[in-house]
Order: C-alpha cells, then structure tokens, then sequence
C-alpha cells in the first residue's frame, strides 16, 4: 500500500514537472504583436480539433469548456490531458485608393495622381501574412473524488508567433501616398513610386484557469473558475527606400526624398495582466424524466474586467508627414522617447484589450449506443466592454455548430463537427492586421481508448473564410483637409491538426489492490479450515 501512494506521488511529481517544462518552452518560443481582437482561441484541445463543440464535455479538457461537468466524470483519481496542434495561418488583403478629395480646393473626389493613365503601375496587388506555429500546448489537471472535482488548465488564449507581412500592409502604402499626391501639382505626372516594407508581428497570452465543480444532485452539477492572464506582444514596422519618379513636363526624375521623410521604423512592446470569471451548471435531464434519456445541456458564462496592457516604444521613426496625421499614435506609449521626435504628441502608455463576456450553450443526445450529437452555441458581447473607444466598431458576435461521435467499439469513437462564426465587427472597421472574417468551419479526428489509464485523440479541421470588401473614407489633416476613398479586400485561411493524450491515476486502483493482496494473504478456507474431519474407524466392523 505504501509503496502503490509512493509510486502515486512520484508520478504526479514527474507529470507536473513536464508540464512546468512544456509552459517554459511555450513562453520562450513566443514573441508578443500590438493586439489582435480575435478573442480567446477556442481550439484548446485536440478533442476540440476533432469535434468542434466541447460544451457539454465530461472529460478532462471540460476545465475550459465545460468546467460543471468535471463533476460527473466516472472515474476517481488524478486526470491530465495534454493536448498539442500544429497551426497555419494564411492572410491576404488588397487597397485600391481610387479617390481624393482636398477639402479646401474640391468639392467632389478625383482620381489621385496614381491612377492616371501615366503611372507605371508596380504597387503591391495583394499583401499576403503567413504563420506556422508548430507547437500550440494546452494542459488540462483534474483530481476527482466521488462528487467533487478540482481543476487546473493552463490554455494559449490568443498568439500571433512571427506573423510576417512580407510587402508590409496597404495601410502604409496608402500613408506614403498621401503624404505625396496631397501637395502634389496637378500639372505634373506621378510615374512610379517603389518601396521595400516588411511588418512583423508577435503575441502570446497565456491563461491559467483554477477552480472546481460539485455535483449537487445527480441530475444536476455546478463549477467555476478564476482565470489569470499573462499577455506579452510586440509589432515592427519598417520601410525604407522610398522611390518617387516624376515627370515635371521634361521627362521622368528621381525624386529626391529628405532622409527624415524616407524611411519608417517602428517597434513596439506591449505587456500586462487581466483576470476572468468562469461560472457554468451541467445538467443531465434523463435522470429526472426517463423519456430525455442520453440528452444532457450546459451552460457557461465568461466574464472578464477591464484589462490594459503597457506599451513601450523601442523606437519610432516616420516620415514627419504621417506622425503629424496622428494615425501611428497607437504605436507611441506616452513618453517622449530617447531619440525620438513626435509632433502629434506622445500617445498613451497603455492599450486597452478587454475581452467580451461570453455566454456559451451546449446539447449532446445519445440517440443510439454508437451515435452521439454534439451541438454548442456562444453569444460574444464585443460591443459592452471596454476597448479605449474601439468597442463602438462592434455588434453582437456568435458561434453556432454541430457534430457527432460514432462509437464504432469501446476501443475506437470517430467524429465529425461543424462550426460558423461571426465576430461582430462592422464591415467599415475591419483592417489588414486583424480582419476579422465570418467563417465556416469542418473538423474531424478519432478517439483511441488505449485502455483504463490512456486516452489518445487525433484531429484536424480547415476554417474557410467568407472573403470581404470594405468601402472608408479617411480624413486626413496634416498640411490641408483631405478625404481619401479607399476599397479594402480581405481572405483568409486557417487549418490545424492536433494530437492529445489523457492520463489517469485512478484512486480506486488502491482499494482494489489492497483488497486483492489482503485475500491473498488469508489461508485458503476450503483447504483448511472447513474441511471436516474424518471419523475415526470402527474397529469392532
């Protein structure tokens, strides 16, 4: 017995060590961007990869989706699941700036200098950004004991490892263009403008969950948790070489550029920390009426405060034109800067990153002893949260999906899942950096029951992103009133494949070792003490 508890404790020490290993690993790996308003990753486990809807899970990873049906997990004892995928990321967006309006001299827009008849037209058609992350942990620990369930999770809640923009962002195009055509002589001709831009940028907030749930009838549970959140993210943006060709009426010149006016480099660092409430029940609504048999709901709500992350500025160098319009003034944090000249002011130190309350629903039906449908929904509040203004460019967000296990043997479930979300955002307020696309979304993947102890799933699921167009008009006043027309077109595409394996420590295993070993230690009773004894022979037969 005490050898079995020691043995115990010696594996639960080497599994928290690895895990301390895994998180290290994770952390160091990642770099941090200014900030991306996706919102939490949903794709936390592999059984998640498999399914797509986890709000009515029961097992080890229902400590992020579902945490009130820990307390009706089966088995006693220590559960840890790890899960890992491997993510791709694809974006593209386009700009046509098509229209200028000088508010000063024109009443109506007119075609920029850009895109007349004369320009030599080498401007960027389609501005890709690719990520792989090879490596996306999530950690789930659960210890259960009849009906009381303790967990502990630790889940990559948003990451953007070296998101690179090869061609930079139209954005900057359209900046270095303005700056250009608003005081450009109508008499003159704009023949060709070249640049090398590059933008990179890095994210990782890491979120570790703690909480428990109870079963408090047994149709009925209810769980929470408090979640801690460590954000870390960094943008760069660089420009350099910036070529004018001109004709003045003599022929086409290179236009010299002032060096202060030639060159863009920006780097920025944001850091901090934000907290999140986690409240869910679990219900199972066959054991109260015999004819709901196999259909079980859950409900979950998110909740999470104000969060604000530090900036500093490592170093800030634009044209003067474009700091003077105000729009890099997200990239300052507040100070003036070492070396750095801002006619705009100096920004704010702080960035507010607020994620939205949730309010997540889940169904699951056994409708037969090999099927079982899966269905979730989740209403995002994005526009009642505080973003420094930005939440007004937001409505209601969703999700809505479905999907089904086949139980083909105790040993091996296949499944399949579906899943389309709408983040809310207004069509005008999506950007190249963070677009924002309503999507489609298949997934599918197996489960291995190795045995008591193991668990293994694999999965993988493909995200196809409804493409969107975008018409804005920008205002912009630095040396006069200006209006630029812009078309913006965005695609995206996403797929991930993942793999996650559960282990238990079962504490009934001791109970019933115990009692094995104590039977064997009691003399066999037919062999000795109820064998009756022989009477003695009459001798006098």
């Amino acid at each position: 017995m005490k050898k079995r508890r020691k043995q115990f404790r010696g594996n639960c020490t080497t599994a928290l060590f690895i895990i301390q290993i895994l998180i290290i690993l994770s952390m160091d790996t990642a770099g941090s961007e200014l900030h991306q308003e996706d919102g939490i990753m949903t794709n936390h486990s592999a059984e998640y990869v498999r399914t797509l809807n986890r709000n009515t899970s029961t097992d080890p990873d229902a400590a992020f989706y579902n945490p009130a049906g820990l307390a009706f997990m089966t088995k006693n004892g220590l559960h840890i699941s790890f899960s890992s995928q491997t993510y791709y990321v694809k974006r593209t967006h386009s700009m046509d700036f098509y229209g200028l309006q000088k508010l000063n001299t024109e009443t109506i827009p007119v075609s920029p200098p850009h895109k007349k008849a004369d320009f030599n037209n080498c401007l960027t058609e389609e501005y890709p950004a690719e990520l792989t992350a090879p490596i996306v942990p999530g950690i789930d620990i659960v210890w259960k004991q009849e009906n009381l369930a303790l967990f502990f999770d630790i889940a990559v809640m948003q990451a953007a490892t070296d998101m690179t923009y090869p061609d930079g962002l139209a954005v900057m195009d359209w900046g270095n263009l303005l700056s250009k055509e608003t005081e450009f002589d109508p008499a003159y001709k704009l023949i060709q403008y070249t640049r090398n831009a590059e933008a990179v940028r890095n994210e990782m907030y890491i979120g570790i969950t703690v909480g428990g749930a109870y079963q408090v009838a047994n149709w009925i549970s209810a769980g929470g948790g408090l979640r801690f959140i460590h954000a870390e993210g960094n943008m760069k943006v660089g420009i350099n070489n910036i070529n004018f060709v001109v004709d003045q009426g003599s022929g086409p010149v290179l236009e010299s550029i002032p060096v202060t006016e030639n060159r863009w480099d920006i780097d920025t660092d944001t850091s901090g920390f934000g907290t999140g409430l986690i409240l869910s029940t679990h219900f199972r609504a066959g054991t109260i009426i015999s004819a709901l048999k196999g259909l079980e709901a859950a409900f979950r709500f998110e909740y999470y405060p104000p969060m604000e992350l530090e900036k500093k500025t490592n170093k800030f160098i634009a044209p003067s034109l474009i700091e003077k319009s105000g729009n890099l003034n997200i990239f300052k944090d507040g100070s003036s800067g070492k070396d750095m000249t801002y006619e705009k002011g100096n920004g704010d130190k702080t960035l507010k990153v607020t994620y939205p309350s949730t309010l997540n629903f889940g169904l699951s039906y056994m409708l037969f002893d090999w099927l079982n449908l899966l269905s979730s929904a989740q209403l995002s509040f994005r526009k009642n949260r505080d973003l420094g203004g930005r939440e007004k460019d937001y409505n209601t967000g969703y999700q809505a999906g479905g999907g089904a296990e086949f139980i083909l043997s105790p040993k091996v479930t296949l499944s399949i899942g579906y899943l389309y979300n709408e983040f809310g955002i207004k069509p005008d307020k999506r950007t190249e950096a963070d677009p924002l696309l309503n999507s489609h979304q298949i997934g599918g993947g197996a489960l291995f029951h190795v045995d008591d102890q193991i668990d293994l799933n694999i999965g993988a699921f493909y995200q196809i992103f409804i493409p969107a167009t975008a018409y804005t008009t920008e205002y912009v006043n630095v040396s006069q009133p200006t209006l630029s027309y812009l078309r913006k077109d965005y695609d995206e595409k996403r797929y991930s494949i993942a793999i996650g394996i559960t282990y238990r420590i079962q504490e009934s295993s001791y109970s019933e070792e115990t009692k094995n070993r104590t039977e064997e230690k009691q003399p066999d009773k037919s062999k000795s003490g109820n064998k009756k004894k022989s009477k003695p022979k009459n001798i006098n037969a």
